[in-house]
């Protein structure tokens, strides 16, 4: 009986794939230095570990995710930014774009198609490229799979109700409408409560009540609201209410109303809506909210640390949602593979990393040393929810943690166009839009660290074949000549033509021509602009995409088993990571794949 058993978990593996949005590996071995992460620590005692992931050019989310599902380089799968151009070129001019995370975008089957194709089933709960799932659907469904050998849901499409500071004092707040639901907002003296005057604030909506306290940030959840239900043109969203603070003399507070987000994908509205119900909530991330004040004064403006403690307490929500997400995808649906997210990892390197980098102009090391404890939280967090994956799903799964990729701090941007314009090789119009009919080459908006000849291949195009190795002429040496007016730093230190790195997925039908890398402490910007500009802060910003050989672009690979060997793997590049688990567990490989499959195994 025993010996049938585990004959059939090793016959029936399973894997989750989690990834930690914007996870540096240079940040991760830090946090696991400093004992901040032992359950990734576990996997990485227990399991295999690279040294580093070199992601696609450029490194950015949409483009390395895709990378990673597919097994397979931006020029083949077609997705090479976070925005893509529209396809075919002879249809559209180089103006016109899409969303790199929409399922329309990708030309690659991902992993989930395979898995399916295969007769095995895959779970995507925010799988960039999943949503909408008719595209990878339609690929299935041609290949002859089972369309329920898919399931996938996403909320990152479906904002219902964006995050609102409410102050109950001011008359024009006492109701806020929400879709198909008023809330009404009362500020009153709780006769059990020892302060004196306003204590508490009612929220109410219908026949359901939630009286809030206010306290500050902390790791309890309790401290919100319950859940409220609401309706935006027959979709459900769930919102939270949390009161940070209340003027007992005024009734002044802040009350903070969470985002809420619908969520759809491949299942029927009532599952679709179980589902929601029993994840609690779909992503919030409290940075926005953070950078334009809306949680106190920050530490760079001189603030006590509330602030930062409560994009923390966010954060937290969020990961305690995400185990609840993690557990009905796992039990219900009970797939042999399944696919996590977190986004908020990114979102707090967008926020802190200017200032947290060592290499960045911004950095300062006083402050660092404040906003750190609070960057590690974020991952700590994070850390909490995989160990709670682990448990949950048990010894004989194998879990996998990625990143798309790294995260590092500039505080200058570079208007590219600019130099472009400079070298009469662009023109903007009156209105300050790209004129296509006067643009020879041009870096457009969908593509920030790559020049894009407006060929007759294009609707609307101006330069013909013949012409078009003369106009990249000009642009290379137009982009290597640039410098800085106040430092005399060159600003493109390296360019290179599409042709010089096909396996890094350069070029392809959706890619650019001329590709470049800026120098470090500048950050490449289409919109028309000084040449130099500085950030809008003083602790900088935290940004992605540059060439990913930099020590601060690679991300991250580790997995743990019960046929994994404990190993250190060399650095890989991120077209390897789904061919290597693939193979190792005898799943069908995604049919596009070209990344090399490492040895796993004994």
């Amino acid at each position: 009986m025993i010996t049938s058993l585990i004959g059939a978990v090793l016959a029936s593996p399973s894997l989750i794939i989690v990834s930690w949005d914007g996870g540096a590996d240079w940040v991760i071995d830090r946090l696991l230095a400093e004992g901040r992460l032992p359950n990734m620590a576990e996997i990485a005692r227990t399991g295999a570990v690279a040294e580093g992931v070199i992601p696609p050019f450029p490194s950015k989310t949409a483009v390395g995710h895709v990378a990673l599902f597919t097994g397979t380089d931006p020029s083949r799968n077609g997705v090479t930014g976070n925005v893509v151009p529209l396809m075919p070129r002879s249809a559209h001019t180089l103006l016109e774009s899409q969303r790199g995370f929409a399922g329309e975008a990708h030309t690659a089957d991902p992993f989930w198609v395979s898995m399916a194709l295969g007769g095995k089933k895959a779970v995507a709960l925010s799988a960039a490229g999943s949503y909408p799932p008719g595209p990878d659907q339609a690929r299935i469904k041609a290949g002859g799979g089972k369309l329920a050998n898919f399931v996938e849901f996403s909320g990152f499409e479906t904002t219902l109700a964006p995050a609102k500071l409410l102050n109950v004092a001011s008359p024009a707040d006492q109701t806020l409408t929400l879709g198909d639901v008023t809330f009404r907002f009362r500020a009153f003296d709780d006769p059990k409560d020892m302060v004196v005057g306003f204590d508490s604030v009612e929220v109410t909506s219908g026949t359901k009540t939630s009286v809030l306290k206010p306290e500050p940030a902390s790791s309890d959840i309790g401290t919100w609201s319950q859940l409220f239900e609401i309706r935006v043109k027959g979709m459900l969203g769930l919102v939270y209410f949390r009161l940070f603070s209340l003027d007992p003399k005024t009734g002044q507070s802040e009350l903070l109303q969470r985002e809420t987000a619908g969520i759809d994908g491949t299942e029927s509205k009532e599952s679709t809506e179980a589902y929601i119900r029993a994840y609690g909530g779909f992503h919030d991330s409290p940075f926005s909210l953070y950078e334009r004040g809306l949680l106190g004064k920050t530490l760079y403006e001189g603030g006590t640390g509330e602030a930062e403690a409560r994009a923390v307490e966010l954060v937290k929500l969020d990961c305690s949602f995400l185990k609840r997400s993690f557990d009905y995808g796992w039990k219900k649906h009970r797939p042999e593979v399944l696919f996590h997210y977190t986004p908020m990892s990114d979102s707090a390197g967008h926020t802190w990393m200017g200032v947290l980098d060592p290499k960045s102009p911004a950095y300062n090391r006083e402050l660092a040393d404040k906003i750190w404890p609070y960057y590690a939280e974020v991952f700590e967090a994070q850390d909490d929810w995989l160990g709670h994956i682990r448990r949950t799903a048990g010894k004989s799964a194998t879990i996998a943690v990625v990143s798309d990729h790294g995260m590092a701090g500039i505080n200058q941007y570079v208007a590219v166009n600019d130099v472009l314009q400079r070298a009469n090789l662009m023109t903007w119009t009156a209105n300050g839009q790209i004129d296509l009919t006067k643009t020879l080459a041009v870096c457009p908006s969908w593509s920030d660290f790559a020049v894009v000849i407006n060929g007759t291949d294009r609707k609307g195009g101006i330069v013909s074949a013949s012409e078009r190795e003369a106009v990249l002429a000009r642009a290379e040496a137009a982009l290597l000549a640039a410098v800085d007016p106040k430092t005399g730093v060159h600003l493109f230190p390296r360019v290179w033509r599409a042709t010089d790195f096909v396996d890094q997925g350069f070029g392809g039908e959706a890619g650019g021509d001329l590709y470049f890398d800026v120098a470090p402490g500048y950050y490449p910007s289409t919109r028309k602009a000084a040449l130099v500009t500085e950030a809008d802060t003083i602790i900088g910003d935290g940004v992605h995409g540059f060439w990913p050989y930099r020590r601060e672009m690679q991300s991250i690979f580790y997995v743990a088993g019960p046929t994994i060997r404990p190993q250190r793997l060399p650095n890989m590049k991120m077209i390897d990571i789904l061919p290597t688990l693939a193979r190792h567990l005898g799943f069908p490989i995604p049919k596009n794949a070209t990344g090399a499959a490492l040895r796993l195994g004994n």
